[in-house]
């Protein structure tokens, strides 16, 4: 048997160093071969999920009142409903509790029995709580090509596209923040997570419809599309 002198100057036989050495290619194929799997199935997940958005904005023009009997919202003359959302949250901005700051509680010493005798002692200022997003309702939430309507328990709500500024998305928690002109206060809606990426789909999908404006938010998605597909996983070279 061949020998091979190893750094300790000792020798080793061939075939246990060779052994070794494929052992561990071995292990480095498979691990690279694991990466690959995981990379390649959740970049497919992706590719199915953008694919059926792409779809969706171009096929899907929303029911009519006809069209969807069951639904909670009563549609305007003319309005298509494009997502019916229950078990959404009424977010509006509301102040915490303040506290005092820079005071100090004093002492006191007992006088006589039930009696105690109280010095000092300053309440300091008041600050206020800091504002933060608050459920305030629970119910349901229709996204239609003309407005936004939330239904609940308490109250009802409504956005209409006509009055937008602006809305933002929020990821913790998953909510959407909507700014419109006859409102002062900002408020808006919590989604599940998992439901959370829909909505905003579904969102600027009516709003495209609304703007007339579908053509161009196909074309971002075909963009996503192309993009992703380029980023596809490749093998491993003995893959």
């Amino acid at each position: 048997m061949s020998h091979r002198r190893g750094s300790d100057g000792l020798l080793t036989p061939m075939g246990l160093f060779d052994s070794v050495h494929e052992h561990h290619a071995r292990h480095v194929a498979e691990v690279a071969e694991d990466h690959y799997r995981a990379a390649a199935a959740q970049w497919q997940e992706t590719d199915a999920n953008l694919r059926s958005l792409l779809q969706v904005a171009q096929t899907f023009n929303g029911l009519t009142a006809p069209d969807s009997p069951n639904l909670p919202l009563v549609l305007k003359r003319n309005e298509h409903a494009f997502f019916t959302l229950t078990g959404a949250g009424l977010v509006e901005s509301r102040r915490g509790a303040g506290h005092y700051v820079g005071g100090y509680s004093g002492f006191s010493f007992r006088v006589a029995k039930g009696v105690r005798y109280h010095v000092g002692g300053t309440r300091g200022h008041y600050e206020a709580g800091a504002e933060q997003p608050t459920v305030i309702d629970t119910g349901t939430a229709t996204i239609t090509d003309q407005r936004v309507v939330f239904q609940g328990a308490k109250q009802t709500r409504e956005w209409a596209f006509a009055k937008l500024l602006g809305y933002q998305h929020f990821d913790t928690p998953p909510w959407t923040a909507i700014q419109v002109s006859n409102r002062q206060k900002t408020s808006g809606l919590l989604c599940d997570a998992n439901t959370a990426g829909n909505f905003q789909f579904r969102l600027a999908l009516a709003l495209a419809h609304y703007r007339g404006d579908v053509p161009g938010l196909v074309a971002q998605l075909q963009a996503q599309v192309q993009a992703h597909a380029a980023s596809k996983p490749l093998e491993p070279p003995n893959g």
